[in-house]
């Protein structure tokens, strides 16, 4: 019940993390915070305006802990405070840690984490390097953190689902992760992994709420890699909370020409920046991590090997509206880049939602990738 409390008392504005620790100090627990005499709280040192917040919200939300507790059973989040056995520790070592986290998933507490953040707007070498570093160190077992927004993120979480685990931070509420087009993409990566948010269910995203999500994606990993960022990326924040964690930064080079490089050529090129990686091999050396030999053996073989194997029937895979389309659009025997699959369904589809797609299209063992082109494997 006490996390429940503490998720409850931070419903109010202005009140955060550090005012929750030390109210928590003073009272013992929670349920004393939530249930103290306006006068105790002055005592407390509790500032005007917060006092006046947490009242407020108090009065008009006599029983938000106990409707905390009927919405997590009934959606089925799950909900974390500072005080768990199952917080990570090493989001505990950054300045103000969320008191709190709703969560989709299985919390591994002690994994090994590498954030990988950089554009919406991202070009095709973006794409494929983000989806091949991931994709490495996943399968080195290594969890990759991202923030769930398109582009490189998008891409990061999909390559780390193809052979381990994913963890999407929100800067949204949980309520609002399964709504829209990025709903199949959200609910692969609950699956695959956890999507995490510090916001109050209800809270919709705005400017102001992906620093604060850029934050804990920094805090959780154990270093922060940009894939491609211009001079203006919110990768940019994270990269900066990282260094104030004392995290590592990495970055991957890109063209000097184009501007969705910058911000990472940028990185590199600062004394104190980002260390510059190729592949999800140099990071995996610069912590003496153990590389999967055995699954990238697979990978290099599997595409000969899925295309010689027996064929599937398509007709019972019913495959309907923009999924058959994309699977239409795809030839046999012959790869296709993803840039002619856009041009071939004829605009049915935005480009931040193709990956989705043909994610579910190898899910469904339909198609067969190969560095970034697809094939049916029929």
């Amino acid at each position: 019940m006490e996390k429940y409390y503490i998720a409850a008392i931070c419903g109010a504005q202005q009140i955060g993390s550090a005012r929750v620790q030390k109210l928590l100090k003073i009272f013992g627990n929670a349920k004393e915070i939530w249930t103290a005499e306006r006068g105790e709280l002055e005592k407390a040192g509790l500032p005007s305006k917060a006092l006046e917040s947490f009242i407020d919200f108090r009065s008009k939300n006599p029983k938000a802990p106990e409707k905390l507790i009927d919405y997590c059973i009934e959606t089925g989040v799950k909900l974390c405070s500072f005080a768990d056995d199952d917080y990570p520790p090493i989001l505990k070592e950054i300045q103000l840690p969320p008191p709190v986290f709703y969560y989709y998933g299985q919390l591994q507490t002690f994994a090994e984490r590498i954030a990988m953040v950089g554009t919406r707007s991202n070009t095709p070498y973006g794409q494929r390097i983000a989806m091949e570093i991931a994709e490495g160190l996943a399968a080195a077992g290594i969890t990759i953190v991202s923030g769930a927004a398109r582009g490189i993120d998008t891409y990061s979480h999909i390559g780390a689902m193809k052979y381990g685990r994913t963890v999407a931070v929100l800067g949204c509420g949980i309520a609002y992760a399964f709504i829209g087009t990025r709903e199949k993409v959200i609910r692969q990566i609950a699956e695959n992994g956890v999507v995490m948010t510090d916001f109050n269910p209800s809270q919709r995203a705005g400017a102001e709420t992906f620093p604060a999500r850029n934050r804990i994606i920094a805090g959780l990993s154990r270093g922060v890699i940009m894939v491609e960022a211009g001079k203006k990326s919110g990768a940019n924040i994270t990269c900066s909370y990282a260094g104030d964690y004392g995290r590592d930064v990495f970055a991957v080079p890109g063209n000097v020409d184009s501007p969705k490089s910058i911000g990472c050529n940028e990185l590199i090129r600062d004394s104190g920046g980002g260390t510059l990686i190729r592949s999800a091999n140099d990071i995996l050396d610069f912590y003496n991590w153990s590389k999967n030999e055995s699954v990238i053996k697979i990978k290099n073989e599997s595409v000969d090997k899925n295309i010689s194997e027996k064929k599937i029937d398509i007709e019972s895979l019913k495959l309907e509206g923009v999924e058959k389309k994309v699977f239409d659009a795809i030839p046999s025997g012959d790869f296709i880049e993803d840039e002619k699959i856009l041009l071939a369904v004829d605009a049915v589809i935005e480009p931040y939602e193709l990956s989705s797609v043909l994610l579910q299209l190898e899910l469904k063992n339909c198609i067969v990738e190969q560095d970034g082109r697809y094939t049916r494997k029929t």
